[in-house]
């Protein structure tokens, strides 16, 4: 990312933060008595003068961005735009401005209040399409994560299954026992892990890298390593267990209350004496605060954080596990089988969760990867559109009165072309990096070759038939590629509402870009353009009606080599999906 872009994120994360925090202080100080009120009202008022301040600054800078980013990255710029756009509509700027001047005394701290919200709101959102650019990296990142727990899970299956199957074979119950609390304590730590690093523990360093996990134990399908646990009396349960008698605390949920533990227990605010009011009638101001600062940290925290179905499933899978190990230890050993099955069911259970997590955050890459695929090829579509009624004027002018003048615009021209086939490389290092398609690749490779011929020709001011041709056959591939995409962006959201109807999606990581029979539609599509420029070649032999059809043409010659190297290249593409090389 560019430093200019960095710093713009910057300033937007400083803008939200501070402004948060002065919302948060409005709140604590809406209790204050007269002569305090004054004080932090006018520290509120210079505190919000600074961020309109800095949100006109911001509003200025992305606009500035937008400008500069036009010619070297139009879709950073139209983002860019689009956020300028969004400030505007929303109109957060007055929103910040009209905080300011509800704060003079005598201050409308309520009104300032909701301004500052909504200005908050806005800001957070602004920011949140500002980062969009790239949601793709951090697509990446959070499904290897998520890949990553899921070969955690199948081990801890196999593990599982390996104890189960022991204590079924009557193995010595003491050894069995260690080996399952070594089984329930990588799962705890597992399920740990995921909320931490899913749920928001972890820092954001760490969720945007995809920071890997550390290895518990070596990757082998055999019995986890021989590390042993804090010893115990046998018979007693381990220090991190519960008692038989008592619930076990589920990781992330609040310890079970008095209440819970006894209903018929006095609530023990009204155990209490009532605090006796203050002289004036109002509560203490310690009271308020701490009242109003638990208010604040609970509106503080992020609404849409909420807790991931796999790790509540590798969280009972561990209390299982828990209560076969003391089965075990208490040489109960058929109910010690019955909660190892109980365990291993909801390890799969995780494990399905996990695969759909999976699904979906692929169906997203997916989308997200055509849709920025369409998008670039339209634009180039519209531009090469533009250089082939270029071409076909200036071949309109005689060979006697073309000038020095239609050189330099044939040679304009040639540049314009050249600029087409980096965007055409950039497309072929997207679908190279996906992977999945190998027939969309060659299409934009032969695309790209045939853009860079265009180039050296029109440099050359050879503007005729050939020439012409060819950029007719750059139009026909980026209106088949923009068609496939959008088929395929079709088939994508009809596969999502049948996989949400039926409830049973399909595995994850089968998933390509585009199906089957999308590949074979763009092979048939390189091959019939191949037939058509064997028959184009074929009219300007010195005699079109030889059956041999030998070329005298040096240029000729060199352009019937490149187009048997052409068919060669969709034989081995062909030859490649035959294979499911692809997958």
């Amino acid at each position: 990312m560019r430093p200019l872009t960095l710093r713009l994120l910057g300033i937007m994360a400083i803008v939200v933060s501070v402004a948060g925090h002065a919302t948060s202080t409005s709140f604590a100080q809406d209790a204050a008595n007269t002569n305090e009120n004054r004080s932090a009202t006018d520290e509120l008022q210079r505190k919000a003068a600074v961020i309109a301040a800095s949100y006109d600054k911001l509003e200025q800078l992305i606009l500035r961005m937008a400008e500069i980013e036009t010619l070297t990255n139009p879709q950073r710029a139209a983002l860019l735009k689009r956020a300028a756009l969004q400030s505007s509509e929303r109109r957060t700027k007055k929103q910040l401005t009209d905080s300011v001047a509800l704060l003079i005394p005598p201050a409308q701290l309520k009104r300032a209040i909701d301004e500052q919200e909504r200005g908050l709101a806005d800001m957070k959102a602004l920011l949140e399409l500002l980062l969009s650019e790239d949601r793709a990296d951090r697509l990446k990142a959070e499904e290897q994560r998520i890949r990553d727990y899921i070969k955690e899970v199948e081990r801890l299956i196999r593990l599982q299954k390996s104890a189960e199957g022991r204590t079924r074979g009557g193995a010595d119950a003491a050894k069995l026992a260690d080996e399952q609390d070594r089984i329930a304590s990588r799962t705890e730590a597992l399920a740990e892990e995921i909320r931490e690093t899913e749920e928001g523990g972890a820092d954001s360093k760490q969720r945007q890298t995809g920071g890997e996990r550390e290895p518990k134990e070596s990757d082998g399908d055999g019995e986890p390593s021989d590390a042993k646990p804090a010893e115990t009396n046998p018979g007693e349960p381990k220090a991190s267990e519960p008692k038989a008698s008592e619930p076990k605390a589920t990781p992330g949920q609040p310890a079970e209350s008095p209440q819970d533990a006894d209903p018929n227990a006095p609530d023990p605010e009204s155990a209490q004496p009532q605090q006796s009011p203050s002289q004036n009638g109002e509560p203490k101001q310690s009271e308020s605060k701490n009242n109003q600062s638990q208010q604040n940290d609970q509106n503080q925290q992020p609404p849409n954080e909420q807790s991931n179905p796999a790790r509540k499933r590798l969280e009972a899978a561990e209390e299982r596990m828990r209560e076969a190990q003391q089965r075990l230890e208490e040489a109960k050993r058929d109910d010690a089988v019955e909660e190892q099955e109980k365990a291993r069911h909801e390890l799969e259970k995780a494990k399905a969760e996990l695969e759909e997590i999976l699904r979906q955050l692929r169906e997203e890459e997916i989308g997200r990867t055509l849709a920025m695929l369409e998008g670039r090829f339209r634009r180039m579509l519209e531009k090469q559109l533009e250089i082939f009624e270029s071409t076909k004027r200036l071949d309109k002018i005689t060979p006697d009165e073309r000038g020095r003048q239609v050189d330099i615009q044939a040679s304009k021209l040639g540049f314009d072309e050249t600029k087409l086939a980096v965007e055409a490389d950039k497309a072929l290092l997207l679908l190279h990096e996906e992977g999945s398609s190998v027939a969309f690749p060659e299409t934009v490779e032969m695309m790209r070759d045939d853009m860079q011929k265009v180039a050296d020709r029109l440099s050359a001011t050879k503007i005729g038939t050939i020439t012409q041709g060819i950029e007719e056959e750059i139009i026909t591939a980026l209106e088949e590629l923009i068609a496939a995409l959008q088929q395929a962006q079709q088939d994508l959201e009809e596969k999502k509402e049948q996989n949400q109807q039926q409830g049973q999606p399909q595995q994850p990581g089968d998933e390509p870009l585009v199906d089957k029979i999308a590949e074979l539609k763009m092979i048939r599509a390189l091959q019939m353009r191949v037939n058509t420029r064997t028959t184009r070649y074929s009219q300007l032999l010195d005699n079109s009606d030889d059956i041999v059809g030998q070329a005298e043409d040096d240029e000729l010659r060199d352009s019937l080599v490149q187009l048997g190297e052409r068919q060669d290249r969709i034989h081995e593409v062909t030859k490649d999906i035959v294979l499911g090389k692809n997958k």
